[in-house]
């Protein structure tokens, strides 16, 4: 099962769990309207905490501007004076459950989806090319190093970017610029920006023809330091990271 379905799967759970300690009353005469009821006064808290759970799951996948957590939220905002625990739990199981369906139909995305496949795909794909480089006898390091770079630059980029974070109009989109944003972010600590800095530096290097820096085995360095990185942008991607 990949990551994605784990996760759809999760939310189901938390979906059925809402229904669960709560019972319809209908009317008792035909022009009243029925009503949601926790089974016991003392069931209330752990509704309650259902409900935040299925708040925060949507924040953190559908997304704070998305319709889907938009509606949770008025549920639980608007109405939860004027509305039992119960009635809130029931509504904001349907929106889950609603957006579970729309996510397995391909009419809407997990957000950060996009951006973490962008990041499994170079982590797989392009790396495994800078790997036969690397063992290759006849292949210039420069040929691996430059290769890392363009990974690792696209791991950044699509990180940023599943994160809702862009360079200003004045910064032009480098390793360095990329790492920065992250780390004013606060997702990148201090090590991993200078990690990157090295790697943005054998880069530079190779890109400008200064041979004489370059050697089969620091382009093995790097290549072990990209994979470490793109490891940790794969984790980032995942906006909110695994449900527990």
């Amino acid at each position: 099962m990949s990551r994605d379905e784990d996760l759809l799967s999760y939310v189901r759970e938390q979906a059925n769990l809402m229904d669960q300690d709560i019972s319809w009353v209908g009317p008792e005469r035909s022009y009243d309207e029925g009503y949601w009821v926790a089974d016991r006064d003392s069931y209330e808290p752990v509704i309650h905490s259902r409900v935040v759970t299925g708040l925060e799951i949507l924040r953190q996948y559908a997304g704070e501007g998305s319709h889907w957590y938009k509606r949770a939220a008025d549920a639980y905002g608007t109405y939860s004076d004027a509305r039992s625990p119960a009635a809130t739990a029931r509504q904001v199981a349907e929106v889950l459950r609603a957006w579970v369906s729309q996510v397995e139909a391909g009419f809407t995305e997990i957000l950060g989806a996009r951006a973490r496949a962008e990041v499994e795909a170079v982590s797989t794909d392009v790396m495994g090319q800078v790997r036969r480089l690397v063992e290759d006898p006849d292949a210039h390091p420069a040929a691996a190093i430059v290769l890392c770079g363009a990974a690792l630059e696209t791991a950044l980029r699509a990180t940023a970017d599943a994160r809702n974070l862009s360079l200003s109009a004045k910064q032009r989109p480098s390793l360095s610029a990329y790492s920065q944003l992250l780390r004013t972010a606060d997702l990148f600590t201090r090590q991993d920006v200078k990690d990157v800095e090295q790697c943005g530096g054998l880069r530079n290097s190779a890109a400008h023809g200064h041979f004489d820096d370059l050697s089969r085995e620091r382009a093995g360095l790097m290549e072990q330091q990209t994979n470490l990185l793109l490891r940790k942008l794969s984790d980032l991607a995942t906006v909110g990271g695994e449900p527990e």
